[in-house]
C-alpha cells in the first residue's frame, strides 16, 4: 500500500478533546477517592500499587507523546505492556476468590457483574499479545529484508499457540442470554465488533501487511493515538466497573464514559486500517468463521499467513 502523508493522519481536535475528557473525569473520581488507590489494606496491594502505576503511565503517554514529548517509544511502550501484563494477572493472584464468582455472561458493563478469575486471566493473554505486536512494529523501524519480515510474522503470531492455555469466555452471551434489548446488551454488540476489527484488522491483517511491505507505524503520530486507546480500552472498563461497586461512580456514568472511549478508539482505529490489506484481513475473518468452534486453534493464524505469504509471492511475481 502506498504511504499516506502523515498530514492526513493528524491527530483531530475531537479525538484528543475526548480522550482528554475521558481520563479528566476518571481523575477527578480518583483525586475525590484517593483510598481507591491508597490505603493501609494488604488485600490487594500488589494490584493496587500496579493499577496506580500504570494509570499514571498512560496519563504520561496521553500528554506526553501526543506532543511528542517522548523521545524514545520503544521504553515507553515496553514499560506500558509489562505494566499491562503485571495489572492482569496481579489481579488474578491478589483475588483468587475470584475464582467462585459465576456470571451469566462475562463482562463489566452491568452494575452487579463481577469479573471473574477466569476473565482476568484470559485478559492477560491480550495483554501478551499487545506487548509482542508493538514490540515486532518497532522491530520494523530498522531496514530489514523480506525474509527477516517474513520471519517476525510468524514470531509474532507465536502466542496464539498456547491461546488453548488460557480460558475462553463466549462474548456473545452478554447479549444473547443477557440485557436482551437494553443499552447495555447494544454497547456488548458494539464490542463485539470492535474486537473482530482489532483481531483481524489491526493484529492479524496489521501484522502481516506491514510485514510483507516493509513499513514502520510505531512512531506515526496517528498510531501514537491509536495505541494508547487501545492499552487504555483493555483495562479501563475493568477499572470503572470498580468504581461503581465501590460506590464512587455511578452506573450511568460509566456507560457514558465507556461510549465515549469507544468512539474515541474506533476513530483512531480507522486511520490505522490505510496501512492494512483488507483481502489479508478478510482471509483471517474468514478462517474465524470456518473454525468457529475452534477460537483456539492454534494453527489458525499460521495457516492463514502461509496462505498470504504464497498469494503475495505470487503478486510479486506477477508485477502486482
Amino acid at each position: 500500500m502506498s504511504h499516506v502523508g502523515n498530514d492526513f493522519f493528524s491527530v483531530q481536535k475531537w479525538e484528543l478533546g475526548g480522550l482528554i475528557c475521558f481520563f479528566g473525569w476518571v481523575l477527578c473520581v480518583v483525586v475525590c477517592n484517593p483510598t481507591i488507590f491508597v490505603n493501609f489494606k494488604k488485600h490487594g496491594r500488589r494490584h493496587r500499587f500496579v493499577g496506580f502505576a500504570y494509570l499514571l503511565w498512560l496519563l504520561f503517554g496521553v500528554f506526553g507523546t501526543l506532543n511528542f514529548k517522548i523521545h524514545c517509544f520503544l521504553s515507553y511502550d515496553l514499560i506500558l505492556g509489562i505494566l499491562g501484563i503485571l495489572l492482569t494477572f496481579s489481579a488474578a493472584f491478589d483475588f483468587k476468590t475470584h475464582k467462585r464468582v459465576r456470571n451469566v455472561a462475562s463482562g463489566t458493563l452491568e452494575e452487579n457483574a463481577t469479573v471473574t478469575y477466569d476473565e482476568m486471566i484470559e485478559h492477560g493473554f491480550y495483554q501478551i499479545v499487545n506487548l509482542a505486536q508493538i514490540i515486532y512494529l518497532h522491530a520494523l523501524e530498522y531496514s530489514v529484508g523480506l525474509m527477516l519480515r517474513v520471519v517476525l510474522v510468524f514470531v509474532v503470531t507465536a502466542p496464539w499457540i498456547f491461546r488453548a492455555t488460557f480460558p475462553v469466555n463466549k462474548f456473545s452471551d452478554n447479549y444473547t442470554k443477557n440485557n436482551s434489548g437494553t443499552l447495555v446488551s447494544a454497547l456488548y454488540r458494539v464490542k463485539k465488533y470492535q474486537y473482530l476489527l482489532y483481531k483481524h484488522f489491526l493484529l492479524h491483517g496489521l501484522n502481516v501487511s506491514v510485514g510483507l511491505d516493509g513499513q514502520s507505524l510505531a512512531d506515526r503520530h496517528y498510531f501514537r493515538l491509536y495505541w494508547l486507546c487501545l492499552n487504555t480500552a483493555y483495562v479501563m472498563e475493568f477499572f470503572l466497573q470498580t468504581l461503581v461497586k465501590k460506590g464512587y461512580l455511578r452506573q450511568n456514568i460509566m456507560l457514558v464514559l465507556n461510549q465515549i472511549l469507544m468512539l474515541v478508539s474506533t476513530a483512531a482505529a480507522v486511520r490505522v486500517l490505510y496501512h492494512v490489506r483488507i483481502w489479508i484481513a478478510l482471509l483471517s475473518l474468514s478462517l474465524n468463521f470456518v473454525n468457529r468452534k475452534h477460537e483456539t486453534d492454534d494453527q489458525t493464524p499460521e495457516f492463514g499467513y502461509r496462505k498470504v505469504l504464497r498469494y503475495d509471492q505470487g503478486d510479486r511475481d506477477h508485477g502486482v
